[in-house]
């Protein structure tokens, strides 16, 4: 495997939405090319009003990451991943608790006899999300996943993946097979397609490149970004994507909390040295909302919806 591809398996292990890339994607690299990486993730926005009588609130989201190989050889690998996530709401508000999320899970990555270098990972992990985290199992989240990658050549490779999670949008507690196949035929331009994830990263014209990143169906990352200097760009982009949580003491023990907006937003990324990479946004969050259901909808009964306000965001990238 060259340089190149191993470099995009890279970017789609760490430029993944953080909850995604925490657990989901642990494992995508070689062994040998295991790397330490931490995430920073914080997010605030004044002003939602919650339709009710109480003031307005402000939303201040943040998550944690970081995924640590604590033992690694040409042949074989182990590693650590950990997530912390906080949903907090200031002032209190009687219509929504504080929520939270906090997981731990193992990796174990394998090279293959294949002469294209084919090798295989598979990760568990283990935690709770909820208003009440830890209270008891009805709160507990479980997820496994097991990756098979199949180098084509020096410019692609095929992906198969299996994914359970009881805690996922859709198709809640199934196991759920996937594939894709990741292209890489030059610097301007590189490509997974598959599912149930998609990336794309395309250099149009000199400068202007479009990012996408997609994890099907819920969840979309897109971007139009100009290169300033170097490796500094200015964004124009959108955001959609939502979380999931467990409430206690809830009658229903299948029923979970949905949270999700869409998000407009202008950014500036900029590596600050080999190691650490900055990500700033500022926009408008809006279409904002909670309901209850057993799986994801596109138009819930019972949905509470929040007003449209700005927001400023800050995400800061470590590798080791």
């Amino acid at each position: 495997m060259n340089k190149m591809l191993s470099k995009v398996i890279f970017a789609v292990a760490i430029l993944m939405p953080v909850f995604a890339s925490a657990q989901m994607f642990s494992g995508l690299l070689p062994p040998s090319k295991q790397r330490a990486v931490v995430n920073y993730s914080g997010s605030v926005q004044p002003d939602a009003d919650f339709q009710t009588n109480e003031k307005d609130a402000s939303i201040n989201k943040g998550t944690v990451t970081a995924n640590i190989p604590f033992y690694k050889t040409e042949e074989e690998s182990w590693s650590v991943a950990l997530l912390g996530h906080w949903l907090d709401i200031y002032p209190d508000q009687t219509a929504m608790p504080d929520l939270y999320q906090f997981d731990i899970g193992f990796t174990y990555s394998k090279m293959t006899q294949k002469p294209n270098k084919a090798y295989w990972a598979v990760n568990a992990n283990w935690g709770s999300a909820s208003d009440k985290p830890f209270k008891d199992p009805t709160v507990d989240t479980i997820g496994a996943n097991y990756f098979y990658i199949d180098p084509v050549d020096e410019t692609a490779s095929w992906i198969y993946l299996v994914n359970y999670s009881n805690n996922r949008p859709i198709l809640n507690e199934i196991p759920l097979p996937g594939f894709a196949y990741m292209y890489t035929p030059s610097k301007s331009f590189r490509g997974t397609f598959g599912a149930p994830f998609a990336m794309i990263y395309w250099e149009f014209v000199d400068k202007w490149s479009l990012n996408l990143f997609t994890l099907i169906p819920w969840v979309i990352k897109t971007s139009v970004d100009y290169s300033i200097a170097g490796p500094m760009k200015a964004s124009l982009g959108l955001d959609f994507s939502q979380s999931t949580y467990y409430l206690w003491g809830r009658a229903n023990r299948k029923e979970r909390l949905f949270y999700d907006e869409k998000r407009l937003f202008v950014g500036f990324k900029s590596p600050l040295s080999a190691q650490f990479l900055a990500e700033m946004e500022a926009g408008y969050s809006f279409d904002r909302r909670y309901f209850q259901d057993e799986n994801y909808e596109i138009n819930p009964s019972n949905a509470l919806r929040l007003g449209s306000s700005p927001y400023l965001k800050l995400n800061l990238t470590a590798i080791f």
